[in-house]
């Protein structure tokens, strides 16, 4: 596995995506089959991947981060899911023979990269799909989130998670719209491209979830941003302050835009 260096996780990052499974994946679901062999890159604690398991043959979820890949693993096996396996590894070396998979999945992972990594990513995908196989990718464009009220302290709130991200490349944070040309570019043939909302505003329920985590995922990454001089005290208390304004507005919404592409490998290729 070659060493580079991993993304920076956090547990309450991890916690949030553990709920978001089925939403996560449902645009793909009508382009898989029972008969095949799917590959999740990035797959983080595997809620989505556990959810692909029933659409396709064989599932398999491989992350950088072994922390992710204990908790899916250990999901795995108390739900008893047969045609489903995690594995350590690093998606610019991926440890399967050449088309190996009919599919190939990526949630949330390719926008954090930088254009080297994510060449290297694209490449290791397409080698090892078989020809006519599948590379399906959701990912976000901050662009197309709803937000109302609209605080200033709200915004700053998703501006502090994308520093935390140390987006390198400038039109990181538009790649959802950007997905089908990206593909394009590295010899794939974009056949669907869409886009959903998470809703993080359905009910009361669910606004005091999001704020719940919210607050959890920013006292968690506000002191590591404050030490590295990403952010300051005062930022971090406008946020969090603004979580508790737009909470108490009972027709409060948040809207997170993430789009959506579906590709082919070429018959060919």
């Amino acid at each position: 596995m070659t060493e580079r260096t991993k993304p920076s996780y956090d547990g309450a990052i991890l916690s949030f995506q553990q709920k978001r499974g089925q939403e996560s994946c449902a645009f793909v679901l009508p382009f898989l089959r029972p008969d095949m062999r799917l590959l999740d890159i990035g797959c983080g604690p595997g809620t989505v991947t556990a959810t692909l398991t029933a659409h396709v043959g064989e599932a398999v979820g491989v992350d950088i981060q072994p922390r992710s890949i204990a908790a899916a693993k250990e999901s795995a096996v108390e739900a008893g899911i047969g045609n489903l396996s995690f594995l350590e590894a690093d998606m610019i070396a991926l440890p399967f023979d050449d088309l190996a998979f009919d599919a190939v999945f990526f949630h949330a992972v390719l926008y954090h990269q930088d254009a080297t990594t994510l060449a290297r990513t694209l490449a290791e995908a397409r080698r090892v799909l078989r020809p006519g196989g599948l590379v399906a990718t959701r990912d976000a464009d901050v662009g197309g989130n709803i937000l109302d009220p609209d605080l200033p302290g709200l915004r700053l709130a998703l501006d502090l998670w994308q520093r935390w991200y140390e987006h390198g490349e400038p039109d990181a944070l538009h790649f959802g719209r950007r997905q089908g040309a990206v593909f394009r570019t590295h010899g794939f043939e974009p056949i669907w491209t869409g886009a959903s909302y998470v809703n993080h505003s359905a009910d009361a329920e669910t606004r005091r979830e999001t704020v719940d985590d919210a607050r959890r995922s920013l006292n968690s990454l506000g002191p590591k941003l404050i030490e590295k001089g990403q952010a300051t005290e005062a930022e971090l208390e406008e946020a969090l302050m603004s979580w508790g304004v737009w909470e108490n507005d009972p027709d409060a919404v948040y809207l997170r835009c993430r789009c959506e592409c579906v590709a082919r490998k070429p018959d060919a290729a």
